[in-house]
């Protein structure tokens, strides 16, 4: 009768070692095979998609009571007037504002607040805007929609704005009834996205992703920013017919 082999033992040790030695093995093959896609001229253009939580109230930033299944979608898609400052620099703790559509602004007295805009910001290129300039008769439809539009439970968070005006193309002027200390603070947060009335008279609210229409700031020359559908995240397309304007988001 044949001997019997003996038993092949391994310990815990070259388990692992074996383990990560594939891992390694499988994460090199990709790389290897991805020569002719390096050689290739990159593209401008195509779709990123990104997943975020289901959207099952629509996209309009004023209709929305869960206001935080959106936001990050309308994020990639929307701007403010003003908004948080984010990065390393910020000290922990801290919120500070900065300029987000608008270029700057100040405050002539503790009722009155005065915003210039960044001029050459553009709608998306797309219909019914067709990558339009924004102004100031933009922003002053969006914070009187916001301010009268039924059903927005955020509505208080401007209650005290007496009387917007567009003073001129690229600038527009708050009135408050009383002072408020936290109207800055207010205009950065994530319900405060400037619409578009075109959008709003097209599709009549703006729940629908064919109406989730923003502007392009923030990103390179060419590029335009719209939302997919609630069940597939957003998306990012190319509009090489759009201006964009320089900043971080």
């Amino acid at each position: 009768m044949a001997d019997r082999a003996a038993p092949t033992t391994i310990t815990r040790r070259d388990l692992l070692k074996l383990g990560g030695a594939a891992v390694a093995a499988e994460a090199v093959l990709p790389v290897l095979d991805c020569g002719a896609a390096d050689a290739q001229t990159p593209k401008r253009g195509g779709i990123f998609r990104i997943r975020g939580e289901d959207a099952t109230t629509g996209f309009d930033p004023h209709l929305s009571a869960n206001h935080h299944r959106i936001a990050t979608n309308l994020s990639f898609t929307h701007s403010r007037l003003v908004k948080v400052r984010a990065g390393a620099s910020v000290v922990p703790g801290t919120l500070p504002i900065e300029p987000d559509l608008a270029e700057s602004w100040i405050q002539p007295s503790d009722r009155t607040y005065v915003f210039r805009l960044r001029k050459g910001v553009r709608w998306h290129s797309k219909a019914p805007v067709n990558g339009r300039e924004l102004t100031a008769d933009d922003v002053k439809y969006t914070y009187e929609r916001f301010l009268t539009v039924k059903g927005n439970p955020s509505r208080s968070m401007l209650g005290l704005v007496e009387k917007i005006d567009a003073l001129d193309r690229y600038t527009v002027r708050f009135a408050l009834s009383e002072p408020f200390g936290w109207f800055l603070d207010y205009l950065a947060t994530t319900v405060m996205w400037v619409v578009a009335p075109e959008a709003v008279e097209r599709f009549g609210d703006l729940r629908r992703a064919e109406a989730c229409i923003g502007t392009d700031r923030g990103c390179s020359s060419g590029t335009s920013r719209t939302c997919g559908s609630p069940s597939s995240g957003t998306r990012t397309t190319s509009s090489p017919g759009s201006r964009t304007r320089t900043g971080s988001r």
